[in-house]
C-alpha cells in the first residue's frame, strides 16, 4: 500500500490487513492532517475509529459492509459513510468500557442495519 490513506478511496483489503495496526493509525492520523478534515478532541483516538471501521470493512463483515453499501448507495460520501459506522463502533466500544458490558455482536449487527442514512446526510 502506499504511503497514503484516502478516506474517498477504500484501501486495497489485501495490503490494509497486512498493515499493523501503528501502520494504519499513522496513515489515517497523516490523511486528516493532510485533508485539514476535523478530528475533534483526540486526533488518535479518531484516527483508531477510522482504523476499526476500515478493518471491518477490508475483513468483509457482513453488517459493516452492508450498511456501508447501503449508505452510499443512498448518497454518503465515503468519509461520511465511515462516520455513521464509527458511530456503531463508538457505541458499542463505549458500553464495553463504561457499562463492563460484554462485547454483543448481534446487538451491532442490529445497530448497523439501523444507521439511516438520511440522518447522517442531514449532518453534513
Amino acid at each position: 500500500m502506499s504511503d497514503d490513506y484516502e478516506v474517498a478511496s477504500p484501501p486495497s483489503a489485501e495490503a490494509w490487513l497486512a498493515m499493523d495496526e501503528g501502520e494504519r493509525l499513522r496513515l489515517v492520523e497523516e490523511a486528516h492532517r493532510r485533508t485539514r478534515s476535523p478530528v475533534g478532541h483526540s486526533a488518535n483516538a479518531h484516527a483508531a475509529i477510522h482504523v476499526a471501521v476500515e478493518t471491518r470493512l477490508a475483513s468483509r463483515d457482513a453488517a459493516v459492509v452492508a450498511a456501508y453499501d447501503r449508505c452510499r448507495a443512498a448518497g454518503l460520501d465515503r468519509h461520511t459513510t465511515v462516520h455513521a459506522l464509527a458511530s456503531v463502533v463508538t457505541k458499542h466500544m463505549l458500553a464495553v468500557l463504561e457499562q463492563r458490558r460484554d462485547f454483543d455482536q448481534t446487538t451491532a449487527d442490529g445497530d448497523f442495519a439501523a444507521i439511516d442514512p438520511a440522518a447522517w446526510q442531514r449532518k453534513r
